[in-house]
């Protein structure tokens, strides 16, 4: 069974956070595929709101072909954040008051 059919497939027994209607007709992207983890973006039939559910697959259930089509390229696989990275930010940001785009104009260096 392709993947993306496999999606589509289980999306019926899910209901859209929005407006509670069944996924069953939802549309389904690829968005990332590494491993055995695929980011997929779903767009609710219904009320079109759209999210991204990240997806960790255990098994051989998929294609050879599919699996093969779906590695993304060398280029976009990165580190996964790490959890003083995410406290960096947090400390960063903690006292600051001021337009967001004041952000991007502030020297980082030796920030902490």
């Amino acid at each position: 069974m392709r993947f993306i059919d496999f999606i589509r497939d289980r999306a019926r027994y899910y209901r859209c956070p929005v407006c509670n209607r069944g996924l069953e007709d939802c549309e389904v992207r690829l968005l990332q595929h590494a491993g055995d983890r695929y980011t997929v973006q779903v767009t609710c039939a219904g009320c079109r709101v759209q999210f991204v559910v990240i997806l960790v697959v255990q098994g051989d259930g998929l294609d050879a072909t599919e699996e093969a089509a779906l590695e993304p390229p060398a280029a976009a696989e990165r580190e996964p954040i790490q959890a003083d990275e995410v406290l960096d930010v947090h400390l960063l940001l903690r006292d600051f008051e001021g337009r967001l785009t004041d952000l991007f104009s502030q020297p980082s260096a030796g920030r902490r």
